[in-house]
């Protein structure tokens, strides 16, 4: 469902980056190797790859983390403890870095099925930051506060994919006339992800009449069948990235990561049963040679839909006059602040105004207040709060809550 954990949680459980360094500050491989990663292995390539990114070409980057956690968290020195994965990972939640070099968390979501996948591996959360340079994101693995957090993650994640990528243009989709299974409390917006491997010629069936094209012109054939069936439903990519290179991962080699929005998870499944895109199925299965797909109703931050996809000038957070966004843990840490409310969970969240109404938030944050019964129970406030406006749409699609 819509928000089925704390909304502002994500401001640090879901900020799963790479823990993956020594404990000198020199920027060679040796320093950025790290030992023994149990959740993937180092790419060298794509470390050297970036490391001799000339300056005037450095640019900001998306940094795409597919993650499994483990059952119980499985700390490598062999200590006991009763924490399961995802609470060793929370741990780890590097925010306070991520501010200081204006890197920003723009998506974050919650796996509810994977759909396909060619090893067996389930992914459970996919998160994505943006990061203003390769060498700031060096300066930040460099870190040596980073680096001792890094036990955490490596104790509670069994397997991570950290994938470098570039965000691509998606055309502009167009509004459908009507849509036919739009949202509700009980299937609300459903997020479909694809992580691609094309061949580099597609593999059509042996006796096929299919002449020699390229696995991304069958992709491209799979999608003049599929695409139309999929706006009529209401479907629409929400953001494509091209893949630069795998940071860690397992050896394998991948081209694309897709994000596409359905407004439900009926209105996906219209999709999928419907005869013209089986059809279109045919180009799909030739064109790949190696994908995972994952479908999640719990979308906890995007930010995608913003310019630039989620471009900041700072941190993750405006902090205003009366103390919005200021960082906490918890309401100790807002009480000097007229914002006086820590909004978040797991000791991690943000300084907010509690019992706002429509008009009285500072800067970029909106009320939202009036939210459903059912809904009630799963946020992280009571009554009202002063939250992101970017945050503030995941409230108001199902709808659970009025924002101003």
């Amino acid at each position: 469902m819509l928000c089925q954990k704390p909304l502002i949680s994500v401001l640090c459980a879901c900020l799963s980056l790479l823990g993956a360094c020594g404990s000198n500050g020199d920027t060679d491989l040796t320093a950025l190797q790290g030992g023994d990663l149990r959740f993937g292995t180092l790419n060298e390539e794509q470390v050297r790859r970036m490391l001799e990114t000339p300056p005037e070409d450095d640019r900001p980057f998306w940094m795409i983390n597919l993650i499994k956690y483990r059952e119980k968290a499985d700390y490598a020195d062999g200590r006991e403890t009763d924490l399961t994965g995802r609470e060793a990972d929370a741990l780890y939640e590097p925010l306070e870095f991520l501010e200081a070099i204006g890197a920003i968390v723009v998506f974050v979501g919650e796996v509810d099925d994977t759909l396909i996948s060619s090893d067996g591996v389930e992914w459970e959360q996919i998160a994505i930051v943006r990061y203003p340079s390769r060498a700031k994101f060096f300066e930040l693995v460099q870190n040596e506060e980073f680096q001792a957090r890094a036990i955490h993650k490596d104790a509670g994640v069994e397997k991570s994919l950290v994938i470098v990528s570039e965000l691509e243009e998606v055309p502009e989709a167009p509004e459908p006339s009507m849509i036919p299974n739009p949202a509700t409390p009980s299937d609300p917006p459903t997020l479909i992800t694809h992580l691609l491997r094309y061949h580099d010629v597609a593999q059509y069936p042996p006796g096929s009449d299919e002449p020699e094209r390229s696995g991304r012109e069958a992709m491209a054939l799979y999608e003049s069948a599929a695409t139309g069936v999929a706006l009529e439903q209401g479907g629409a990519p929400l953001a494509r990235f091209a893949i630069e290179g795998v940071y860690v991962g397992d050896g394998r080699v991948w081209d694309e990561f897709r994000i596409n929005l359905f407004p439900s998870r009926t209105a996906f499944d219209v999709v999928v049963a419907d005869p013209t895109r089986q059809e279109g199925q045919f180009h799909r299965m030739a064109a790949l040679e190696d994908t995972y797909s994952t479908a999640g109703t719990s979308i906890i931050i995007n930010r995608l839909s913003q310019g630039d996809a989620g471009a900041s000038d700072g941190g993750v957070l405006e902090v205003t006059d009366n103390g919005t966004g200021t960082l906490c843990a918890t309401n100790a840490d807002c009480a000097a602040l007229t914002a006086n409310r820590c909004v978040g969970a797991d000791g991690a969240g943000f300084c907010s105004v509690e019992g706002c109404s429509a008009g009285t938030c500072e800067g970029s944050y909106v009320c939202c207040r009036d939210c459903a019964d059912f809904a009630a129970d799963l946020l992280p406030f009571e009554g009202s709060a002063c939250v992101p406006a970017a945050l503030s749409s995941q409230l108001t699609d199902a709808p659970a809550c009025t924002c101003d």
